[in-house]
């Protein structure tokens, strides 16, 4: 009995179908152990040559884990009680930028009410002021801060992951050569070593670059007098790991603050074209020569990312879906009968790859 080829491929499109909405759906019911489990991997990654660097010098592997523990730890520890601080300052002042943008909104609507009678334009009366309900937008950054305090408080559980993972630094190798034949471990700790490698400078670099960012878009708001710079700048560092559109938003927000903060438009202006030079230099200019590559990634394809991992994992997920994506990527550039996908995970074809 002969086989239909046109059934059997629309069987395996079926099968395909329902694994990835499995997928999904493990993805989204498991978000609470899954999401912590997916940070500890990406910052193993960051954390695994300070770990082998100091059990090259003899430190044991107790005390290297415990040395990252304690670093990692003070740096989350302070870095959300500033932003905690800075957060509650700024919701308490949300009223007094809520009761600025109505004076803004009116003097507008003024304005086009004045020039549609001067031009005889019948236009239909709409208190604007009144559309806004400030109370809705308050209500908005507390559930945010809720979010981050309840991510917060999941630090333990990433770093728990973080330090077992940790443990197991420089033992994959020797495991290969006991798993597998000579002849097949040496192409497959190559194969790991090249991937692991890849892998780590793409996310050093970037978050670098995040950092940088983040830091440079503090003192510039800091020195035009921009409130809570802290935040804007703790944004700025999450935001890049977004495409373009983090970018947006990091610049988007302390202009719209300084425009409620300032009677004037000079210091708004300054603060527009000054943090969208900041993303576009570094983005463009300084990013390509730390990282040393390009991951070609689709745009469609960085659209379709964000978007599903926003669907499952909220903020956090927006966060962590580039990163995870361009992990994959550099997998599957790396394991042959996988090649394939890469390429159609590319935004430019390069005939002349390998």
């Amino acid at each position: 009995m002969v086989s239909d080829p046109q059934h059997n491929n629309l069987f395996l499109i079926f099968l395909g179908l329902i694994a990835v909405f499995l997928l999904g759906v493990t993805l989204l019911q498991l978000k609470v152990v899954l999401m912590p489990l997916v940070l500890a991997i990406l910052l193993s990654v960051i954390f695994k040559p300070g770990i082998l660097w100091l059990r090259g010098k003899r430190v044991p592997m107790a005390v290297a884990l415990f040395l990252v523990l304690i670093v990692s730890s003070a740096v989350l520890f302070l870095v959300g009680w500033v932003l905690f601080s800075s957060t509650q300052s700024f919701i308490e002042e949300l009223p007094k930028y809520g009761a600025k943008a109505v004076v803004i909104v009116r003097d507008v609507e003024t304005f086009l009410l004045d020039s549609a009678t001067r031009f005889n334009v019948d236009v239909a009366e709409v208190d604007w002021s009144d559309a806004f309900d400030w109370s809705s937008v308050s209500t908005a950054v507390t559930s945010g801060v809720g979010s981050f305090i309840s991510f917060v408080s999941t630090t333990f559980l990433v770093l728990l992951f973080m330090l077992f993972i940790l443990a197991g630094s420089g033992e994959l190798a020797e495991k290969i050569r006991v798993a597998f034949p000579e002849s097949q471990a040496d192409k497959i700790a190559n194969l790991v070593s090249n991937v692991d490698e890849q892998v780590r400078k793409y996310l050093v670099a970037k978050t670098l670059i995040s950092l940088g960012t983040g830091t440079l878009t503090w003192f510039v708001l800091y020195v035009l007098g921009v409130d809570f710079p802290l935040v804007w700048g703790f944004l700025a560092f999450l935001l890049n790991y977004i495409p373009n559109i983090g970018s947006t938003i990091a610049v988007l927000f302390p202009f719209a603050v300084s425009l409620l903060q300032f009677d004037t438009l000079v210091i708004p202006l300054v603060v527009i074209l000054g943090l969208g030079a900041l993303q576009l230099t570094m983005g463009n200019v300084i990013e390509p020569r730390i990282m040393g590559f390009s991951l070609n990634l689709s745009p469609l394809l960085i659209l379709v990312s964000l978007i599903t991992w926003g669907w499952l994992w909220g903020l956090w997920g927006m966060i962590l879906a580039v990163p995870t994506t361009a992990t994959l990527k550099i997998v599957f550039e790396n394991i042959g009968p996988l090649r394939p996908m890469s390429v159609l995970m590319s935004s430019v074809v390069k005939p002349n790859a390998p």
